[in-house]
């Protein structure tokens, strides 16, 4: 059976479908967070109804109507006291007036000369006048003392009646905080009832369609969906519960990802095979066991995989008779005659360099492995 050859593309297209496909999850995250946001507005337990609920509606009633008079004396002392700074203006005002008349007055009673009549009577209004304006601002101090002995009398009261009532709020606090926690675990499963479907069906695409055409979308679709429900439960989850969660899944994940390198390493696919064999070949090396492939010119020569690209590889190389080759170390036949062209061909490799014949490719043990994907 022949391997899956798939074509990788200008490294200008890679880019652009990574670019895309990160887009395209960023994209899924911010509808998913549109939804999540959305269940989020779902209204949650009222205060005040646990107030009417658990309290004396009574002195509620009580204490509301005592809030309205105290606010009612607090205006009408201020509304007392803005009109004590009018009359207290028009007094000084009075006050100024009446004086520069009695010094005219004097002035004209030393020259000798007898005031006239306007005189006077404008002196006589400016002292009337100001004994009004005097007559009322006291009126109006008295009217704000006996204001300020029932706003006094008022919050005496209210200070009782929310004493009673406080006694009654850890009650109140306890049970408001049970329905607000009830709450978020409600959002908490409707969110996780929305986005673990989604989860679910992302890993089922993944594990089944992975290797598909369309595999990123679904890469980016996944990552989306488990990063918004990670989001979800450390919102929603108590830390100290969040954190056994984390390390669970985290284990979880570890441990899947490790199975399926041990069985990659056990069962490996032909695309990691091919891989492993080709950058073998290319460093001379024994694809199994990792030895020298001392053949030709190179017989008597000694590398390492990092040391392979200085080596000084003889000219005579080039002319050199190729010849079957099996690993001294691990038995593995390495190089052998070609079945169609009789010339020398990689083992391990599908193709003939000569004639180009495909044929399957074999594990190190000599079993064939399949090329289509398990």
């Amino acid at each position: 059976m022949k391997s899956i050859r798939r074509q990788k593309g200008p490294w200008t297209h890679r880019a652009l479908v990574y670019l895309f496909t990160s887009l395209f999850g960023l994209l899924a995250f911010w509808l998913l967070g549109f939804v999540v946001r959305d269940i989020a507005t779902w209204p949650g337990p009222d205060y005040r109804q646990f107030e009417e609920k658990l309290q004396d509606p009574a002195l509620l009633k009580e204490s509301e109507s005592l809030q309205t008079s105290i606010d009612d004396a607090s205006r009408a002392i201020s509304l007392r006291k803005e009109r004590q700074q009018v009359l207290r203006d028009s007094t000084s005002n009075s006050e100024k007036t009446m004086n520069q008349l009695l010094e005219l007055q004097k002035l004209t009673l030393q020259k000798g000369v007898t005031p006239s009549a306007e005189e006077v009577q404008a002196l006589a209004e400016s002292q009337k006048l100001f004994l009004q304006n005097q007559s009322r601002y006291q009126e109006i101090n008295d009217e704000i003392a006996k204001l300020s002995e029932q706003l006094s009398d008022l919050q005496n009261r209210q200070r009782a009646v929310r004493k009673s009532l406080d006694s009654t709020r850890p009650t109140i606090q306890q049970q408001y905080q049970q329905a607000q926690s009830s709450h978020q675990w409600k959002l908490a499963a409707l969110k996780l009832a929305v986005l673990v479907p989604l989860l679910a069906l992302a890993v089922w695409l993944l594990l089944k369609k992975r290797g598909s055409l369309y595999a990123p979308l679904m890469y980016g679709f996944g990552l989306a969906v488990a990063a918004k429900v990670v989001l979800v439960m450390h919102e929603h989850f108590p830390r100290r519960y969040f954190k056994y969660v984390l390390i669970v899944v985290a284990l979880l994940l570890v441990a899947r990802v490790l199975a399926y390198l041990l069985r990659t390493l056990a069962h490996p696919k032909i695309e990691l095979l091919l891989k492993q064999y080709r950058e073998a070949y290319e460093r001379f090396l024994c694809p199994v066991c990792g030895y020298p492939i001392r053949r030709g010119p190179l017989t008597h020569l000694f590398w390492t995989r990092g040391s392979i690209k200085k080596l000084n590889i003889p000219a005579q190389a080039q002319t050199a008779a190729e010849e079957p080759y099996v690993c001294p170390v691990c038995s593995t036949r390495l190089f052998e005659a070609c079945s169609a062209c009789r010339g020398i061909r990689h083992s391990l490799l599908p193709t003939c360099t000569h004639c180009g014949d495909e044929r399957e490719v074999q594990a190190p043990t000599g079993a064939p492995v399949s090329a289509t994907k398990a």
